[in-house]
């Protein structure tokens, strides 16, 4: 059942008039820290998501980078600034690197929902000029995609189907070979699906790409700038990069595990052929050509700026120590979750997403969990398939661990003890 944002509008006789006259700033900071009075305590270890803290330094240079290139303005990189083409192109060969893309160009956009969205409108314009036939374009992806592949294609006027995941949550090959159709002209594979933080099966998904010459999307917007530190520490992370020759796209954030500002992502293409899809071209208006690459015209150049500050300030051996840190406290915290009576981590993750909930899903509702944990002020990710939780590690957990797992043993006890459900009728949002 869609949210009603028309009722949560507020009416005329509600709205405030702008001030007749300008107050002091001092007043004005004083009101808005306590606008965040009722916010999600992050900083204590509260949250589940939203944030991706990489600590006091790291925020120092993020907001004195993004300060320097405040009022520069990405829609002129390279032309009317040329410095923010600079760092924007520094950034784009940095995440090459890591993503194993020897000839791979892309863009800095607002975010991951920009980066699907351009690629798939790169990907749609693609099968324009290669698959002229196809007039009612589809896209297939795993359940555990992200939504905003809905969201984009509801733009793009494209179809999206969507297929079960395998047992072990991560996207089902086959189910994908066997969706596709005359319409098909594109696939998507996550690393890692937000829900459960495992990378779906890419190698394959590249192979079938090829063998069905489909464009392939690799959707890296929580592990793309973690995952290759975490191969590089000895964990096991299944290939999804421009290793893979199907792999025609990859997005990524900066202000995920890249540790930029808000906003910033990266979406990068396997070749300059493939990333020529994605600019948006006009001549016919009194100015000339209007090219365009991203959705906005207007861009930050504050997040430019913070992408590449963040990036050369933790170098490779920043990135390194801040993942082993990270890995190891998702290692602590998942052990100590498996060792609570009756919960249990749902899949093996290959990042710092978990998924969690009770070993009975038959019995025991994950969601009355979440409920209790909620009264004590935890913000945890509502997981409806399985039944449970999720969270994203971050560096304020270290503060919260311990009374994250007191807390979620004492309340899965209750649950089991009382046969605890959740109500029936909340609505299922993310």
């Amino acid at each position: 059942m869609p949210l009603d944002w028309v009722s949560t509008y507020r009416g005329e006789e509600m709205r405030p008039a702008l001030p007749e006259h300008g107050r002091p700033w001092a007043e004005i900071k004083d009101e808005m820290s306590g606008f965040s009075t009722n916010d999600v305590k992050w900083r204590e270890g509260r949250h589940a998501f939203h944030v991706w803290y990489g600590g006091d330094d790291i925020f120092e240079v993020q907001r004195e980078s993004y300060a320097m290139y405040m009022q520069e303005n990405g829609g002129g990189a390279g032309k009317t600034f040329k410095s923010l083409k600079i760092m924007e192109d520094a950034v784009i060969d940095y995440a090459a690197g890591l993503l194993q893309g020897k000839t791979a160009v892309g863009h800095i956009t607002s975010g991951g929902s920009e980066s699907i969205f351009v690629a798939l409108k790169a990907a749609r314009d693609w099968a324009r000029k290669h698959k002229p036939e196809i007039t009612s374009p589809e896209v297939v992806i795993p359940f555990s995609g992200h939504p905003t592949f809905n969201r984009a294609a509801e733009y793009l006027g494209l179809t999206i189907v969507r297929v079960p995941v395998a047992t072990d949550l991560r996207g089902d090959v086959p189910a994908v070979e066997a969706a596709i159709n005359a319409n098909t002209i594109a696939l998507v594979g996550s690393a890692v699906c937000f829900p459960y933080g495992v990378v779906d099966p890419v190698s394959d998904l590249s192979a079938l790409a090829q063998r069905k010459n489909l464009w392939l999307h690799v959707d890296a917007c929580i592990a793309g700038l973690q995952a290759p530190f975490a191969r590089e520490l000895g964990y096991e992370v299944p290939d999804f990069d421009f290793s893979l020759p199907g792999v025609s796209s990859i997005s990524a954030d900066m202000h995920k595990y890249g540790f930029g500002a808000k906003g910033s992502s990266l979406v990068l293409y396997a070749n300059a052929e493939l990333a020529s899809f994605q600019p948006f071209n006009f001549y016919d208006w009194p100015l000339g050509q209007f090219s365009n690459p991203n959705v906005a015209s207007t861009r930050p150049g504050g997040s430019i700026a913070s992408s590449y500050a963040v990036m050369n300030y933790l170098g490779h051996d920043g990135y390194l120590a801040l993942n082993k840190r990270l890995m190891n406290l998702r290692d602590e915290i998942m052990a100590g979750i498996n060792a609570i009576p009756g919960l249990t981590i749902n899949s093996t993750p290959h990042s710092l997403i978990i998924s969690f909930g009770p070993s009975d899903q038959e019995n025991v509702d994950g969601l009355a969990i979440y409920d209790e944990m909620a009264k004590r002020d935890w913000y945890l990710g509502r997981s409806y398939q399985p039944r449970g939780m999720m969270m994203g590690i971050s560096l304020p957990h270290e503060l919260s661990k311990a009374k994250l797992l007191a807390d979620l043993a004492e309340c899965t006890e209750q649950v089991i003890r009382t046969h605890q459900k959740s109500d029936p009728n909340a609505p299922l949002t993310y």
